[in-house]
C-alpha cells in the first residue's frame, strides 16, 4: 500500500525541540518512510508554522517478542497469534528541519525558528510536491533542482545554486566553498557538472576550471564523459556562456622556478647524460644564472633560436661544470655531451629547447596565467567568461599536435617521457591559486577605492583536491608543501572577496583539516562509509547516528540490475536547500534529462559531436560559442569583449 495524502505518525512522547518521537499509524505501515520528507502543523505566537524534515530510521518494539516464555513459544511455533505483528509498536526519531511560517492563509510561507513543541497526537504528514512549492515560493527565482527525495520519488529536492554577488540580485554577498565528494562510479562527476551549469546560468557569476584529468576540457569540446547523457556543452552553449580552454601550450609561462622544472620534464638533463637528482637540480640552476647574467642579453620570454641556446651551453660548459660535478671525469663527460650537441644540428636537444623557450615565449599574443586570472575576475558584469586551465596529460599531448611539425621528435619523444609531469602541474596550479588569492584582494581594492562596492563574484572549480592539498605530504615534496600551503591560504582568505572554491574528490579523510574545516557546503555519495574516511563524514554531519546510519545504507549504484534502475544517492549538508537545518538532506541525484526538464536549462543541440575531440577538430569548430584555442586564436584582452 502507497501512502501519500493521508496522516503517516503522529508526535509522541518523549519529545524535546531537537529530537521528536514519531508514532507510525497502523495505516502507515507498509509504506517507504526511511528518507522520507515529512511536515506537521502547529502554532507559535499566534501563527502558523510547517515544521519539515526527514525520516533518517525507524525502530519497532514488541514487548511480547520479548517476554521469555513468549520466545519460547516463538522458537517452536514462529509466531504468537493475535500478538506478534497486530502488537508491534513504529516510531521514528525526527529532528526538525527548515520551519515555515505565515500570518495569515493570504500570506506567503518565510523562514521562522521553532520555539516550541507541538502537542502529543498532531499529524505528522508526508510533505507533497505542491506544499513544498507553497512553502518555498518566495525563493523560486533562486532555487535550482538535481535530485529528488531519497525516500520518496514524486518529490523534487529544491538546492540553491547561488552566485556570490550582490543579495539585491539573488546573490549571497559572500562566497561559499564547496566539497563533491564520493567513491569513483557514486555520480560525483555528473552532479559537479550538475552544480556547475546552475551557476553557470549567473551571467554574473565567473567561472574558473582548474583541470588536471582535462574531463571539463573534453567536455566542452562536446566529448562527452561518461554515461550520465548530460549535454554539458550543449547546455552551456544554450546559455549563451563564453566559454575558453587552455592547454600549457597556449598560455604564456613564466618564473625561474618553472623554468627549471621544464627543463628536466623535457630531458635537457637526459640529453646532456645527467643522471644524478643533484646534478640534474644543479644543472637546472646554472640554466637560469646564466640567463639572469648581465652580459647574456637573454630573458625567459628571448630564449628562442639556436644563438641562446648555443651560448646557455658554451657558458654551461666553460663556467658551471666544477658545480654539476665534483669530479673531473664527470666534468669531462658533460663537457663531451655539450659538444656533441653544439656539433650535431639534428641533436634532439635542439627540439627540446625550442619547445621549452617557445612555453616562455611572447610570440602568439599568449597570455600568462596572471593575466587570465585577472581578466577573469575583473570582467564586467553580464556574460562573464567561463574558463578551462586543462593541465592534463592527455589534452597537453593532443596539443602538441596542433602546434605543427616543429616539435615533431618532441612528440615522438614524448610516447617514452612524459613531459606534463606531476610536478610541472603543481607548479603551475601553485601559479593560478598565488595569482587568484592576491588579484581578488587587489581588484575588490581598487573597486571600493572607487566606490565600486562589487566583490568578484567568481567560482573555481578544482579537481582532485587531495593531490595538491593532502592531509599529510611527503617530507622531500617541496612543490606540494608550497602549493598545500598557497591553497589553504587561499580557502581561507578569499571569500570575503567574492572568491569561493569547489572541490571534487573521492575522499574526505585525506584532504587537509583546514581546508574541511572552510568548507560550508558538502555533497557526499556513495563509497565513503568505512576508516578516515567514515570518521570525517561523521564530524561534518556532527555525529548523528541516524544521519550517518543512513548514508552508510547508501547502495553502490554499480550493484543495480539496469541501467534504468540504477540510482545515485547523496547526502548534503550546509545552506545548500531551503530545507536545510543543522542535520544532512538525503537525496538521489536526477538523470540528464530530468536535470534539463525541471530546470529549463537550454539545450543547443548545434554542431553536434560525439567523437573524442582532435585539435584539427578543435579548429573546425572556432566559430561556436564554445571555443578551444589555438596559437592564432588568441589576442590580447578577449575577456574584455
Amino acid at each position: 500500500m502507497t501512502i501519500h495524502n493521508e496522516t503517516l505518525a503522529v508526535i509522541g512522547s518523549p519529545s524535546t525541540n531537537d529530537e521528536m518521537t514519531l508514532d507510525i499509524l497502523e495505516r502507515a505501515k507498509d509504506a517507504r518512510l526511511v528518507g522520507s520528507l515529512v511536515r506537521f502543523t502547529t502554532l507559535q505566537d499566534g501563527q502558523e508554522l510547517c515544521v519539515t524534515g526527514q525520516i533518517t530510521s525507524l525502530s519497532m518494539f514488541n514487548k511480547w517478542h520479548q517476554n521469555d516464555v513468549m520466545r519460547n513459544i516463538i522458537k517452536s511455533n514462529g509466531s504468537v497469534p493475535h500478538l506478534s505483528g497486530s502488537q508491534d509498536v513504529r516510531s521514528a526519531t525526527l529532528s526538525p528541519g527548515a520551519v515555515f511560517g505565515r500570518a495569515d492563509k493570504n500570506s506567503d510561507w518565510g523562514f521562522r525558528v521553532l520555539g516550541n513543541l507541538p502537542p502529543t497526537g498532531t499529524a505528522v504528514e508526508r510533505l507533497q510536491q505542491s506544499m513544498l512549492e507553497e512553502l518555498v515560493h518566495s525563493q523560486k527565482d533562486n532555487l535550482f533542482y538535481v535530485g529528488r527525495a531519497y525516500g520518496d520519488g514524486n518529490v523534487r529536492l529544491p538546492m540553491y545554486f547561488k552566485h556570490f554577488g550582490d543579495p539585491k540580485t539573488g546573490g549571497q554577498g559572500e562566497a561559499y566553498h564547496t566539497l563533491i565528494a564520493g567513491k569513483t562510479g557514486s555520480g560525483k562527476s555528473t552532479v559537479a557538472k550538475m552544480a556547475l551549469l546552475c551557476h553557470a546560468r549567473h551571467a554574473d557569476e565567473a567561472i574558473l576550471i582548474v583541470d588536471p584529468k582535462g574531463e571539463f576540457a573534453d567536455e566542452i569540446s562536446n566529448y562527452q564523459v561518461g554515461s550520465s547523457g548530460l549535454q554539458f556543452a550543449n547546455i552551456l552553449k544554450g546559455l549563451n556562456r563564453k566559454v575558453q580552454r587552455y592547454g600549457i601550450t597556449q598560455v604564456r609561462l613564466e618564473g625561474y622556478e618553472l623554468f627549471e622544472d621544464i627543463l628536466l620534464s623535457l630531458g635537457i638533463d637526459a640529453a646532456l647524460n645527467i643522471r644524478g637528482a643533484d646534478n640534474k637540480i644543479e644543472m637546472a640552476t646554472a640554466f637560469s644564472e646564466i640567463i639572469r647574467e648581465a652580459d647574456s642579453g637573454l630573458t625567459l620570454d628571448t630564449l628562442r633560436g639556436r644563438a641562446a641556446f648555443t651560448h646557455i651551453l658554451e657558458k654551461l660548459g666553460a663556467d658551471y661544470a666544477t658545480r654539476i660535478y665534483k669530479g673531473k671525469e664527470g666534468q669531462d663527460a658533460l663537457q663531451a655531451e655539450i659538444e656533441r650537441i653544439l656539433d650535431n644540428q639534428k641533436h634532439r636537444a635542439w627540439s627540446a629547447w625550442e619547445f621549452v623557450a617557445f612555453l616562455f615565449s611572447k610570440d602568439g599574443n599568449r597570455q600568462t596565467i596572471g593575466s587570465i586570472v585577472h581578466h577573469l575576475m575583473a570582467s564586467d558584469s553580464g556574460n562573464r567568461p567561463l574558463v578551462v586551465l586543462d593541465l592534463s596529460v592527455s589534452g597537453n599531448r593532443r596539443d602538441l599536435f596542433d602546434l605543427g611539425d616543429q616539435f615533431k621528435e618532441l612528440r615522438e619523444a614524448d610516447e617514452e617521457r612524459d613531459l606534463f609531469t606531476d610536478s610541472l602541474q603543481k607548479k603551475i596550479i601553485y601559479r593560478i591559486v598565488s595569482s587568484m588569492r592576491r588579484l581578488c584582494e587587489t581588484i575588490v581594492s581598487e573597486r571600493v577605492r572607487n566606490g565600486d562596492k562589487r566583490n568578484v563574484n567568481t567560482l573555481v572549480l578544482f579537481e582532485e583536491a587531495h593531490r595538491f592539498a593532502p592531509k599529510s605530504i611527503a617530507a622531500d615534496d617541496e612543490d606540494g608543501k608550497k602549493l598545500k600551503a598557497k591553497l589553504v591560504e587561499a580557502v581561507r582568505e578569499t571569500r570575503k572577496y567574492g572568491l569561493g572554491w569547489a572541490f571534487i574528490d573521492q575522499t574526505i579523510g585525506g584532504l587537509d583539516k583546514e581546508i574541511i574545516q572552510q568548507i560550508r557546503c558538502f555533497y557526499i555519495g556513495y563509497g565513503l562509509s568505512m576508516g578516515e574516511e567514515l570518521q570525517a563524514v561523521r564530524e561534518i554531519v556532527g555525529g548523528d547516528q541516524g544521519d550517518v546510519a543512513l548514508y552508510r545504507s547508501f547502495k553502490d549504484p554499480a550493484s543495480y540490475g539496469s541501467v534504468e534502475e540504477k540510482m545515485y544517492p547523496w547526502m548534503a549538508f550546509g545552506p545548500i536547500s531551503p530545507m536545510s537545518a543543522n542535520h544532512p538532506l538525503f537525496f538521489n541525484a536526477f538523470g540528464a534529462e530530468d536535470f534539463v526538464k525541471f530546470n529549463n536549462m537550454p539545450v543547443d543541440m548545434s554542431n553536434r559531436q560525439f567523437k573524442r575531440p582532435t585539435m584539427a577538430m578543435r579548429k573546425s569548430k572556432s566559430t561556436g560559442n564554445v571555443q578551444t584555442l589555438t596559437m592564432n586564436d588568441l589576442a590580447n584582452g578577449f575577456l574584455d569583449d
